[in-house]
Protein backbone atom coordinates (compact mmCIF):
# COMPACT_ATOMS: atom_id res chain seq x y z
CA UNK A 1 0.00 0.00 0.00
CA UNK A 2 2.76 2.41 0.82
CA UNK A 3 4.29 1.93 -2.61
CA UNK A 4 0.92 2.69 -4.27
CA UNK A 5 0.75 5.90 -2.25
CA UNK A 6 4.29 6.84 -3.30
CA UNK A 7 3.50 6.10 -6.94
CA UNK A 8 0.42 8.36 -6.76
CA UNK A 9 2.48 11.13 -5.15
CA UNK A 10 5.12 10.78 -7.85
CA UNK A 11 2.43 10.96 -10.55
CA UNK A 12 0.98 14.10 -8.94
CA UNK A 13 4.40 15.72 -8.73
CA UNK A 14 5.12 14.84 -12.37
CA UNK A 15 1.77 16.25 -13.48
CA UNK A 16 2.40 19.47 -11.55
CA UNK A 17 5.86 19.73 -13.11
CA UNK A 18 4.45 19.11 -16.58
CA UNK A 19 1.81 21.80 -16.00
CA UNK A 20 4.48 24.24 -14.82
CA UNK A 21 6.62 23.52 -17.88
CA UNK A 22 3.60 23.94 -20.15
CA UNK A 23 2.74 27.30 -18.58
CA UNK A 24 6.35 28.46 -18.85
CA UNK A 25 6.52 27.38 -22.49
CA UNK A 26 3.32 29.27 -23.33
CA UNK A 27 4.54 32.37 -21.48
CA UNK A 28 7.85 32.25 -23.35
CA UNK A 29 6.09 31.80 -26.68
CA UNK A 30 3.87 34.81 -25.93
CA UNK A 31 6.90 36.94 -25.04
CA UNK A 32 8.72 35.91 -28.21
CA UNK A 33 5.63 36.65 -30.30
CA UNK A 34 5.32 40.12 -28.80
CA UNK A 35 9.03 40.83 -29.29
CA UNK A 36 8.88 39.64 -32.89
CA UNK A 37 5.85 41.81 -33.56
CA UNK A 38 7.62 44.85 -32.09
CA UNK A 39 10.72 44.16 -34.22
CA UNK A 40 8.57 43.79 -37.33
CA UNK A 41 6.78 47.07 -36.60
CA UNK A 42 10.09 48.86 -36.00
CA UNK A 43 11.51 47.53 -39.26
CA UNK A 44 8.40 48.61 -41.16
CA UNK A 45 8.61 52.09 -39.62
CA UNK A 46 12.30 52.36 -40.54
CA UNK A 47 11.55 51.29 -44.10
CA UNK A 48 8.76 53.85 -44.39
CA UNK A 49 11.02 56.56 -43.01
CA UNK A 50 13.80 55.61 -45.42
CA UNK A 51 11.38 55.68 -48.34
CA UNK A 52 10.12 59.11 -47.31
CA UNK A 53 13.68 60.40 -47.00
CA UNK A 54 14.62 59.08 -50.44
CA UNK A 55 11.49 60.58 -51.97
CA UNK A 56 12.27 63.98 -50.41
CA UNK A 57 15.87 63.81 -51.67
CA UNK A 58 14.67 63.05 -55.20
CA UNK A 59 12.19 65.92 -55.08
CA UNK A 60 14.91 68.31 -53.91
CA UNK A 61 17.28 67.10 -56.63
CA UNK A 62 14.58 67.58 -59.24
CA UNK A 63 13.96 71.13 -58.04
CA UNK A 64 17.69 71.97 -58.10
CA UNK A 65 18.06 70.55 -61.60
CA UNK A 66 15.08 72.58 -62.84
CA UNK A 67 16.46 75.77 -61.29
CA UNK A 68 20.05 75.24 -62.49
CA UNK A 69 20.00 72.93 -65.52
CA UNK A 70 23.37 73.93 -67.00
CA UNK A 71 25.17 73.67 -63.67
CA UNK A 72 23.54 70.28 -63.08
CA UNK A 73 24.69 68.94 -66.45
CA UNK A 74 28.21 70.26 -65.82
CA UNK A 75 28.29 68.62 -62.39
CA UNK A 76 27.15 65.28 -63.81
CA UNK A 77 29.74 65.52 -66.58
CA UNK A 78 32.49 66.25 -64.04
CA UNK A 79 31.45 63.32 -61.86
CA UNK A 80 31.30 61.02 -64.90
CA UNK A 81 34.75 62.16 -66.04
CA UNK A 82 36.26 61.61 -62.58
CA UNK A 83 34.56 58.24 -62.26
CA UNK A 84 35.96 57.23 -65.63
CA UNK A 85 39.47 58.33 -64.62
CA UNK A 86 39.25 56.39 -61.33
CA UNK A 87 38.03 53.21 -63.00
CA UNK A 88 40.80 53.33 -65.48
Amino acid sequence: MASDSNVEKAKDVLEEGADAVDKAAHATADKVTRATRRAKDAAADALDEGSDTLENALLCARDVIRRHPITSVAAVAAVAYLWGRIRG
